[in-house]
């Protein structure tokens, strides 16, 4: 208690309910207060601050924190805890779950891909191979389209545009049921030139089905069935090895193949590449012309042909499996030598005015006497 009469301090009641109080309170004198020390026997005030300049005209920033008279330092405003998760999120590098995309947009970009890829043949309308049209009825053009449109391949009107038809015409010729009924129809020549030239160019005719995501199990599974590596065949060294498949059961063979959990055409594309020992590869675009094309040996000098067969047969042996019963007769067809590899089946064949060539099931030509 001082000598001018009772006094009270707020720093003495403080520090009755915690002492660590006061060492954080600042102290009077740095405040810059007049008579700092209470109304003793200091006599009169001493003379007061001088006030601070008015605040400049114009615009101002409300936000903007109050600074504290004195020597005090200027007192930062509390952060904005939104803005401050919103700004801790963006400077946290992209994780692996946020720059991943999403399982079903890859699977779309992959069916995409598949079904439109950007390195392929171009076909022209006026190509000659597209004059061969009168293998396909009305009715198989119609199960073609259904197919097309029911695997999600295109929406109905993605594939009205595509052709250039309107919807009335093509409602027109799908509703038809005969086997020739619709073949004045714009859309029954504009679709069957529109399947032709995905199956010259290799592509599928319908979207394919998704695969189940890959597992440790499947993905070892996968390598398992790819791994042909222990085995080798007569004449392999120096390419070739006599086929006694015909192109058709290759085909079957490879769909077979790819349609199992975690195999991919990018994998099987490389395996059957490491058939060859003179550098030749086997690249997707060779696949997919294989696989687009139709007849006992039609693509037999393609080299995805000749790969293939290569593969599966080490495959086979690596199996412990025996021959099939076709594959025994098509080496009595062919005997030593194989399927020819080396000239074209489509080529031209010449033969005499009364004759007629067929293949039969073994890719044997055939000469018939027409008279």
């Amino acid at each position: 208690m001082s000598s001018s009469g009772w006094s009270w301090s707020p720093t003495r009641a403080l520090a009755t309910f915690n002492p660590n109080v006061v060492n954080s309170l600042p102290s009077l004198e740095g405040l810059g207060l007049p008579n700092p020390v209470g109304y003793g026997g200091l006599g009169a005030h001493p003379a007061a601050a001088p006030r601070p300049p008015p605040p400049p005209s114009g615009p101002t920033n409300e936000n903007a924190a109050p600074a504290a008279s004195g020597s005090a330092s200027t007192a930062k405003p509390a952060p904005d805890p939104e803005r401050a998760a919103a700004a801790a999120a963006a400077a946290k590098p992209a994780t692996a779950a946020t720059s991943r995309k999403r399982k079903s947009d890859v699977a779309v970009e992959a069916a995409n891909e598949d079904l439109f890829p950007e390195n392929v043949e171009a076909i022209d309308d006026d190509d000659p191979r597209l004059d061969r049209l009168d293998s396909d009825t009305c009715n198989a053009v119609r199960r073609k389209i259904r197919t097309w449109i029911d695997s999600g391949a295109m929406k109905v009107g993605q594939f009205q545009d595509a052709l250039g038809v309107s919807s009335k015409a093509y409602g027109s010729f799908m509703n038809r049921t005969g086997t020739w009924d619709g073949e004045g129809c714009d859309t029954f020549h504009r679709a069957l030139v529109f399947f032709k030239k995905r199956e010259l160019q290799g592509l599928p005719l319908k979207a394919a089905k998704p695969k189940k995501p890959k597992t440790a199990e499947s993905s070892k599974k996968a390598a398992d069935l790819l791994d042909v590596a222990g085995v080798e065949l007569p004449r392999e060294s120096s390419n070739s090895v006599p086929v006694f498949d015909t192109c058709d059961e290759v085909r079957k063979k490879i769909r077979a193949l790819l349609a199992k959990d975690g195999v991919t055409q990018a994998a099987f594309v490389r395996e059957i590449s490491k058939t060859f020992t003179d550098g030749r590869k086997v690249s997707p675009a060779n696949l997919r012309y294989f696989m687009g094309r139709r007849g006992v040996i039609d693509g037999n000098t393609n080299v995805t042909y000749y790969a293939a067969y290569v593969f599966f047969e080490k495959q086979r042996i690596k199996a412990g499996k025996p021959k099939t019963k076709f594959r025994e007769e098509m080496e009595k067809v062919h005997k030593g030598t194989g399927v020819d590899t080396e000239n074209s089946a489509s080529g031209g064949v010449f033969t005499l005015a009364d004759e007629t060539v067929t293949l039969d099931k073994y890719g044997r030509m055939l000469f018939h006497k027409t008279r």
